[in-house]
């Protein structure tokens, strides 16, 4: 972030340089971007190409919103299915630390808070020198 700022003032320094030092250069750019870029003519000869342009983003965006979508949906499965695993041995062993760690970063992934809260209590009264508990319930 903060390369990308000393990046963007760099720019901006070259930019006032050019304005300040170079105004001929800076006639013919503006009269490029007037003739060239923004040139109603120009952008109604190339309207198709620019509409492919468009379209082509906006599938590949869509594309990717789908797969990011379907990984997050996917993990969250594979997230759900373990902690019922972890339910299941927790129902035999309640006091199996190890399963409640798991079963506590399980509900942190996926987004329940309280719940794992509550699993981090569990664990402290269970163990109180546990660092990991302590850490996640910001206890001392």
């Amino acid at each position: 972030m903060i390369l990308s700022m000393y990046f963007l003032s760099l720019i901006l320094l070259i930019i006032g340089w050019f304005y300040y030092a170079k105004p001929q250069s800076v006639q013919k750019f503006n009269d490029f971007c007037k003739n060239r870029i923004f040139n109603d003519k120009v952008i109604l000869l190339k309207r198709k190409k620019i509409a492919v342009i468009f379209f082509f983003a906006a599938f590949v965006l869509g594309i990717t919103a789908y797969v990011q979508s379907k990984e997050q949906s996917l993990a969250k499965e594979v997230i759900q299915d373990a902690l019922a695993s972890y339910k299941h041995i927790l129902t035999e062993e309640s006091e199996n630390i190890a399963v409640l760690i798991k079963s506590a970063y399980a509900y942190e992934a996926l987004g329940e808070k309280n719940m794992a809260a509550d699993v981090w209590k569990k664990i402290l009264t269970l163990d109180p020198e546990n660092e990991t508990a302590k850490q996640r319930l910001n206890v001392k």
